[in-house]
C-alpha cells in the first residue's frame, strides 16, 4: 500500500465535481500507475485550485496554516530553487 490517505473509501470514489480533492485523487492514481506525462495539467487544475482557495480563505478572513506544522520554508525554498534550475538546463 503506498498511502493511507488515499486507499480508504474516499480515496477510491470518484466525485462528480473537480474539487481539490478530486483532483489530489487523480495526480495519486497517475502516480502510481506511472502515467507521469499526464500529471504535470492535473498539478497545474489543482495548483489553480488551491489558489482560489487561498483567496477565498483571505476573503472570509479565514486564518493560513502556519509554516511551523508543515516541511519549513527554508527547505521549501531549497527544493523550489532546484526545481527551478533543474527546468532551466532543459
Amino acid at each position: 500500500m503506498f498511502s493511507r490517505v488515499f486507499e480508504n473509501k474516499k480515496g477510491h470514489r470518484v466525485w462528480e465535481n473537480e474539487t481539490i480533492c478530486e483532483l489530489h485523487r487523480q495526480i495519486y492514481d497517475l502516480l502510481v500507475i506511472g502515467e507521469y506525462d499526464k500529471i504535470v495539467p492535473v498539478l497545474e487544475k489543482a495548483y489553480k485550485c488551491g489558489i482560489k482557495m487561498t483567496q477565498k480563505l483571505v476573503d472570509y478572513k479565514c486564518s493560513l496554516p502556519d509554516w511551523e506544522e508543515h516541511i519549513s520554508k527554508e527547505e521549501v525554498r531549497r527544493i523550489r530553487k532546484l526545481r527551478i534550475e533543474l527546468n532551466a538546463e532543459e
